[in-house]
């Protein structure tokens, strides 16, 4: 692309990307920033030499077309998990309910009612302490959320989501999740459009029909238009300076939060897997021990991959350790959940990879979700100002889409239709 850009993007994860693509295929010249030295933002592959590890996105949560549609343009490979989404197919200790306790609690809670945090409605309501124990670690454990600040009314959306036509289904990419980066990449225009990597946005001055951004190396870029796709974590930290301030953003910053989370995914030999029957094929073990109250386990031909959660407070507990370190605390930690010998299960270690979303400088965090009052601080954040600063990314998806892929890709939409109306 040589003539100057009609928009300009920052940010290269998969909603940055769908916005690139449909602008340029609409004839706009666009031009993408992303800070990190690769495309996919919070989907990130690790393609070890037996297969694809997962260190961000896994699942394609629900067969919506937003996801599909790429999968099926592109002719990428799908895996299904064990006949549906973690909720419906949770594997567990026997009789720990946990996502069929959160639908008991949620059923007390009227929708359209005045909001408050699940924290208060586990308190108010009469339902045994075992099921309020089994929710209250699920909201910490699979939402990444502060059961103290998490809305009820997000949550009663979130549910209604996963109940669409679809929601019930769930898969992997066989290739690995960065088959849909790449497809998505691929079929942007590169006529129309240039991405450029290690660029960090650190200043954005705008007036109606002119942004001008600034990076980190003292480089500017202009254009009429700009789309901010950063996520919610980023945004909230102020590492990006907005001249004029986002005044018409301070109440959904406030209102929405990002979870924290680390996780570390183990790949054993199958000797070693073939003697261990608490954790099958796809399934869910929520312990409730920390630091990692939550394992699955994929089984890819030709290994195992073991991946252990740590949200909230239980990331917390892992901040500063380093790769390497918090490897050997999750494979301690299967250790004893498993009951097997350290011994044998440190030897038939294949490999160990980690990463903490919430010290990742260009996330800070996981994925978003919604505090008291918050419900619709998705919306709100995602709203144009003055038809020149737009915003994109699963945080701006109020309808019960936020903290998937299939919702950044449904903001992307969103926003490219806002934009070539402008």
């Amino acid at each position: 692309m040589t003539a100057p850009p009609e928009v300009i993007i920052i940010g290269a994860g998969v909603g940055g990307l769908t916005a690139a693509r449909e602008l340029s295929t609409a004839g706009a010249r666009v031009l993408v920033l992303e800070a990190r030295d690769r495309l996919g933002g919070r989907v990130m592959t690790h393609h070890a030499a037996e297969g694809p590890v997962e260190l961000g996105a896994e699942f394609v949560h629900g067969a919506f077309p937003e996801t599909l549609g790429v999968v099926q343009e592109a002719g990428l490979r799908l895996r299904e998990v064990g006949g549906g989404a973690p909720r419906r197919t949770a594997g567990r200790p026997v009789g720990a309910d946990f996502f069929s306790a959160m639908d008991r609690l949620l059923g007390l809670a009227s929708v359209g009612a005045a909001d408050e945090s699940f924290q208060q409605l586990v308190e108010r309501v009469d339902v045994d302490a075992e099921i309020k124990a089994q929710a209250l670690r699920l909201v910490e454990g699979y939402h990444a959320a502060d059961p103290a600040r998490i809305s009820v009314q997000s949550l009663i959306r979130n549910t209604a989501a996963d109940e669409r036509p679809g929601g019930d289904r769930q898969f992997r990419f066989a290739e690995g999740y960065d088959s849909l980066v790449t497809a998505i990449f691929q079929r942007v225009d590169p006529r129309l459009c240039d991405v450029q990597r290690n660029v960090v946005a650190t200043a954005v001055e705008w007036r109606p029909k002119r942004v001008l951004i600034r990076t980190s190396a003292g480089a500017e870029f202009t254009a009429p238009r700009a789309i901010v796709t950063v996520p919610l974590g980023v945004l909230k930290a102020g590492a990006i300076h907005f001249t004029p301030a986002l005044k018409a953003k301070e109440h959904a910053l406030s209102a929405l939060e990002m979870g924290a989370v680390a996780r570390v995914s183990l790949c054993l030999g199958n000797e070693v897997w073939a003697t261990q029957e608490r954790l099958t094929s796809d399934s869910f073990l929520f312990t409730g021990d920390a630091p990692f109250p939550v394992w699955w386990v994929s089984s890819p031909p030709p290994f195992p991959v073991v991946t252990g959660w740590a949200a909230g407070p239980n990331e917390r507990a892992l901040a500063g350790l380093s790769e390497a370190q918090r490897v050997r605390v999750a494979l301690d930690a299967l250790t004893v959940v498993l009951g097997m010998d350290s011994a044998r299960l440190h030897q038939g270690l294949r490999g160990g990879f980690s990463h903490d979303w919430q010290a990742d400088p260009f996330s800070l965090g996981a994925y978003s979700y919604a505090a008291v009052g918050g419900s619709d601080g998705g919306e709100e954040l995602g709203a144009p100002l003055d038809t020149t600063l737009f915003f994109a990314g699963e945080a701006t998806e109020s309808d019960g889409q936020n903290a998937t892929v299939h919702g950044a890709i449904a903001s992307a939409q969103r926003v490219a239709r806002e934009v070539l109306r402008s």
